[in-house]
């Protein structure tokens, strides 16, 4: 997508939207003026379009004639708004307020969609055709929009999904498996979330690693840090250590762009038993990898937060029985019961094979996914269901009493 006055975006100032309006120039594939009384479902339409095509910027409070309207009717609330509630899914987007003569415009980037075709709520897609913006119809040109997005999540699984754990030698015999979770994140401010990325307070995350397990590790790799929870050995016939196998190890990788991977290995309490405590196991989910990323990321986060694709993965190596085992002896009495209900109602509740979780596709995780459920869109409930598990309740039937 072109720059305005061949200026980043992050370096574009009130001075550059003048130099604009003063030059000839007329609307085209990257450019749309907007009077401040058009409507949200006529903004939607140029967001789709945008979206749809190679991106561009909207001048919202600049009239046809390049006047300066300015805004009285929209600010940035309404304009994020309209973005969340009339386009599906949420395109990449940001948005700029400038001063011109006294006067308040908006200035809109809208980056071209990996995840098209972006429809508005009333059914509508839109794409760019010179300085016009056309309904799509033709089941072709829909194709090809499809075509990009399936491309595109090729692309997030090649990114962030893990290898497969490769055994040859020393396999502990109570390595039974392992689960898998991933999510790949689309911000509006790339540069803010970079800058908390290169800034992390370490010192604060070791102190997280640190209640967690007695041996932890903290790693960068390319763009990317790597958290490591406890350690898992493997011992020779004579009892001495093995190198581990890449990836044989609790850890959450999580990278510039905010996108995460992690692993939690199953293993049972020893080396003949087959019961894996699966309490344990999403405690470094849903809490150790959870506030590593929250103390990484920050509150701020869920502003920016446009949307994330995610995934969700089981592998079984061996069969077991889970079983849940908390400190709390009140909790882990309702465990025991919780166990033995299962037991009486269906039989033994061991996992037997592995599967895929969704069983479809990744889940698109955004503003109105809060919406549909029901839910209050904040940074608390927005880590929340980045680290939820699908698997919590694995082997079970019913759900469970209480939630750890």
């Amino acid at each position: 997508m072109i720059n305005i006055n061949n200026k980043s975006w992050d370096k574009l100032r009130s001075s550059d939207i003048r130099k604009l309006l003063s030059e000839e120039f007329e609307e085209n594939c990257f450019l749309e003026l907007k009077a401040d009384d058009v409507s949200p479902e006529k903004l939607a339409h140029e967001i789709s379009a945008f979206a749809n095509t190679y991106g561009g910027y909207i001048l919202l409070g600049i009239n046809d004639d390049k006047t300066i309207g300015g805004c009285k009717k929209w600010n940035e609330q309404k304009i994020n708004g309209t973005f969340h509630d009339n386009i599906t899914p949420t395109p990449n987007f940001d948005v700029k307020k400038f001063r011109l003569n006294d006067k308040t415009i908006y200035v809109i980037k809208i980056e071209e969609g990996t995840m098209p075709p972006y429809i508005t709520n009333k059914g509508g897609i839109y794409e760019r055709i010179s300085s016009g913006t056309c309904k799509i119809t033709d089941s072709i040109r829909l194709s090809q929009l499809c075509q990009k997005k399936d491309n595109h999540l090729k692309r997030i699984k090649e990114r962030i999904e893990l290898d497969k754990i490769e055994l040859n030698v020393g396999e502990p015999n109570n390595f039974c498996g392992y689960i898998d979770i991933g999510f790949s994140v689309v911000c509006s401010e790339a540069t803010n979330l970079q800058k908390n990325f290169f800034n992390i307070n370490f010192e604060k995350i070791k102190a997280i690693l640190d209640e967690a397990a007695p041996y932890c590790s903290i790693s960068r790799v390319g763009l990317s840090y790597v958290f490591g929870v406890g350690k898992i050995d493997i011992k020779d016939d004579n009892g001495n250590n093995l190198l581990l196998p890449a990836g044989l190890q609790n850890f959450i990788e999580i990278m510039a762009d905010g996108s995460v991977r992690c692993r939690v290995i199953l293993t049972s309490d020893h080396s003949y038993s087959e019961k894996v405590n699966i309490s344990h196991a999403f405690f470094f989910v849903q809490d150790i990898y959870k506030r590593i990323y929250m103390e990484l990321l920050g509150e701020d986060f869920a502003r920016i937060f446009i949307q994330a694709h995610k995934y969700e993965r089981v592998t079984v190596l061996k069969q077991f029985t889970p079983y849940r085992k908390s400190d709390n002896p009140i909790d882990n009495q309702q465990n025991i019961e919780y166990l033995e209900q299962h037991q009486n109602k269906y039989g033994n509740n061991s996992v037997l094979v592995g599967n895929r979780i969704p069983t479809l596709d990744y889940v698109l995780i955004d503003k109105q996914l809060f919406d549909k459920n029901n839910e209050k869109y904040d940074a608390e409930n927005l880590f929340h269901k980045l680290f939820f598990c699908f698997n919590y309740n694995l082997g079970y039937i019913d759900t469970p009493p209480y939630r750890e």
